[in-house]
């Protein structure tokens, strides 16, 4: 083996690659934090507006460096070196301080936190954000809201919005960084539930991966998007159901789905799972727990059927982001552009609806099927229902979704952490992350960022199904508990 300075080729490469991705994440941060001050203080002052980036060179410099971390992570994923059983949790986030640091340090990229202080305004000012559109109430932030439809998350997630706004009053960054303090916490708590969950030879491979993850520091961290919240509340669904705690767990289904709308999805299948286990009395709490949540949700902030509605995002209708209809979009343009006449806007725009439709209702028809092996297979083990969960929203993302953001893969991660046994699953989530995480770079080229974001994860599926059916194990862990 080649010696440098009598340590070995792998030594050094293991004290120059975190060095290297030290000063990569430094970087970037520092240009986030540029780029994100001068968008902020521009808007404030009525000058020029941009969604993302102002110019080609940010825009390579931010994208690149970002998925220059990403290349450096798989790196140190392949040459981890065995961990020692006896470290405890803090001596893991020890080592990673540095990196969370400049996660937290680097300023939000987008303008989606702005959005959850307006309608934390909102609500403050005793306007409703789930029957009025944010376009309809002035803020101090309304020059950098982009969204005037009614507010798309839920209840416990404007919480979280409101308390932030409260520090507007004190400065505008104070108010930012606060929120970004609630979701760095957030984010350290989900490491560390996943610790207490995890086998012993397991935990710190996977958390140190867990928290060092370039898609979860940018997106959750440093850009502060509320999906760090679903992900706490999956993490804590598992935990019951692997503790057997069923009216917990569906109090954490219901706050899964007060923060965002998609873990409404889960509910039926771990319904179906109680049914199949005779838990009639968890079932019967939950029934309860669910009807009374309702109406206490009807009397108060969705008072009406449109207040229900806008958490189903319905802003998005006929848009499409880096989606297999994004990238079908962009063909028929193509199309339409070469020669083909009949391809006028107009029939495009209804073959796209039509399409939209038709994999909505393949999609139903997947998670009817899923349902229904619920009740009939034979394997009952909890690693299949965890599974379950995270197939039916992962496939939900990658066929039946049209505006695809790229922080949306992020609250796989933590089911993924949680089902080693279905290789499948973690693999073609881990792409899907990795190519979500190219929607920067490719902005501007909707065709190709859908084939990138959604094509390679597919084609990952595609592959692993073909070549290995996956199989979930039922022995061994914590995780393979019978009822």
């Amino acid at each position: 083996m080649r010696q440098f300075n009598g340590r070995s080729a792998p030594a050094v490469w293991n004290l120059l690659l975190p060095l290297i991705a030290l000063v990569v994440a430094a970087w970037l941060s520092f240009q986030l934090a540029e780029l994100g001050l001068e968008k902020f203080d521009l808007a404030l002052a009525g000058g020029r507006k941009y969604a993302t980036f102002p110019s080609w060179e940010t825009h390579l410099g931010i994208s690149l460096s970002y998925l220059l971390l990403w290349l450096l992570y798989l790196v140190w994923l392949s040459r981890r070196q065995r961990p020692s059983l006896g470290r405890p949790f803090r001596a893991v986030l020890r080592s990673i301080t540095l990196f969370i640091l400049l996660a937290f340090l680097a300023y939000p990229l987008g303008n989606d936190i702005y959005l959850y202080l307006h309608t934390g305004l909102m609500n403050l000012s005793d306007v409703n954000p789930f029957l009025v559109g944010t376009k309809h109430f002035t803020s101090e932030l309304s020059s950098l809201v982009d969204w005037g439809q009614p507010s798309t998350y839920g209840p416990l997630s404007h919480l979280l919005f409101t308390g932030s706004a409260q520090l507007l009053a004190i400065h505008p960054l104070l108010a930012i960084y606060a929120f970004k303090g609630i979701c760095l916490g957030l984010h350290l708590l989900n490491g560390y539930l996943l610790w207490s969950l995890l086998p012993v030879l397991e935990r710190e491979a996977v958390v140190t991966a867990y928290l060092l993850n370039p898609l979860l520091l940018l997106e959750q961290v440093a850009s502060g998007h509320i999906d760090v919240l679903v992900c706490t509340c999956t993490i804590v669904l598992i935990g019951c159901l692997q503790e057997q705690r069923y009216a917990a767990a569906f109090v954490a289904l219901w706050a899964g789905f007060l923060t965002k709308t998609f873990p409404l999805l889960w509910m039926p299948l771990v319904g179906v799972w109680l049914i199949r286990h005779r838990r009639w009395l968890d079932l019967l709490w939950a029934a309860v727990f669910s009807v009374v949540l309702l109406v206490g949700l009807g009397s108060t902030v969705l008072p009406a059927p449109e207040a229900w509605r806008s958490l189903l995002n319905p802003g998005v209708a006929g848009q499409y982001q880096a989606s297999l209809l994004a990238l079908v979009r962009s063909a028929l343009f193509w199309l339409g552009g070469s020669g083909f006449s009949m391809l006028t806007p107009a029939l495009t725009k209804h073959l796209l609806l039509q399409l939209g439709q038709y994999s909505l209702l393949i999609y139903g028809l997947f998670y009817g099927w899923t349902l229904l092996q619920g009740l009939t297979k034979r394997s009952d083990r909890l690693p299949n229902l965890i599974a379950e969960l995270g197939w039916v929203i992962l496939t939900l993302f990658l066929f039946a979704t049209p505006w695809l953001m790229p922080w949306y893969p992020s609250v796989l991660i933590p089911i993924a952490a949680l089902v080693p046994q279905d290789r499948l699953f973690r693999l073609t989530t881990f792409t899907f992350c990795l190519s979500s995480s190219c929607t920067y770079l490719l902005l501007r080229h909707d065709g190709l960022k859908g084939l990138v974001v959604v094509g390679l994860p597919l084609l990952v599926l595609g592959l692993g199904s073909f070549l290995a059916p996956p199989q979930v194990s039922t022995s061994g862990t914590a995780q393979t508990q019978n009822v």
